[in-house]
């Protein structure tokens, strides 16, 4: 398989997440689209992993599910800084290194979506719905933080059953 289709493939995936899991809502979508953009940046790099992580949030506008457009590119460069801040601490490849990629890059994620969603957006939007607002803060570090963990732990079998298969 090649960089194009597993990107694909990854997109893919994390538009199921957040389609197929929508009445679930930030608990379970947020922790798989992470999951995912942190898998797509150990199997094919940052670059396709800050595509699917720009994608997902227009498509979930889109589709109705994130209800405001100023919000959206405040989500697609949490989504860049979440993916770039772990590509840069976690390069050196080791469990431990991957873990501390996690949490730096949650908690810098969660700092400029919480950040902005109180002081930037209110720039376009007159008022921010509260419940949006509580939804850009502290859950955004749990389920960054999730999904991370959970995508090293999974990262790490896929990219071994990546290389058997290009044997």
């Amino acid at each position: 398989m090649n960089h194009f289709t597993r990107t694909a493939v990854l997109l893919s995936l994390a538009l199921i997440f957040q389609i197929g899991f929508n009445q679930f809502a930030q608990p379970a979508v947020g922790p798989l689209v992470n999951m995912t953009l942190i898998i797509a940046t150990l199997i094919v790099g940052p670059l396709s992993a800050i595509l699917i992580g720009v994608l997902t949030p227009l498509v979930a506008f889109l589709l109705g599910i994130m209800p405001l457009l100023p919000i959206v590119p405040f989500i697609m460069i949490g989504n860049a800084i979440f993916v770039f801040s772990f590509y840069l601490v976690s390069n050196k490849r080791s469990f431990i290194f991957e873990g501390i990629g996690v949490v730096v890059a949650a908690l810098l994620k969660t700092a400029f979506l919480a950040f902005s969603v109180r002081y930037l957006v209110t720039s376009f939007v007159a008022k921010v719905p509260p419940k949006l607002v509580a939804a850009l803060s502290i859950p955004q570090l749990y389920t960054a933080l999730i999904g991370g963990f959970l995508a090293i732990i999974i990262g790490r079998y896929l990219i071994k059953a990546m290389k058997l298969e290009n044997k």
